[in-house]
């Protein structure tokens, strides 16, 4: 098992109290978990995929999370969005508690390189 899919510590239990969030910073990637007053925890990342804003600050109830600057609300579970303000899903990351530890897995942003070409005939310069 490579250390990209195995669970790394992130924080004390007692940081994310419940119906709280908190913000980390991990492997160059800004994470927002939320712990719902049932004491489920969820880990996404922290940037609204239609917006390209921090997420952090919005509002979250009923396993739903909702934008703080267009109130687009997303899934927490899946990051499936739940409005049409956005297509794009949350980027979710396996999350768990153990022995007073919040530990999760997070694995390395790869940049996707841009290949040019593929355009339709008709696009482009002549």
């Amino acid at each position: 098992m490579t250390e990209e899919n195995t669970y790394q510590l992130l924080c004390d239990s007692s940081e994310v109290e419940e119906s709280s969030e908190a913000t980390f910073e991990i492997k160059g990637r800004s994470i927002l978990v939320i712990r719902s007053d049932q004491g489920e925890l969820f880990a996404v990342e922290n940037k609204c995929p239609h917006a390209n804003e921090q997420l952090s600050g919005g509002r979250f109830r009923g396993g739903y999370y909702a934008c703080p600057h267009h109130g687009a609300r997303y899934e927490l579970s899946t990051g499936k969005s739940m409005t049409n303000l956005s297509t794009k899903p949350l980027i979710c990351f396996d999350v768990r508690e153990n022995g007073g530890k919040i530990e999760i897995i997070v694995p390395k942003k790869e940049k996707k390189k841009f290949v040019p070409g593929g355009a339709p005939p008709g696009f482009g310069p002549m």
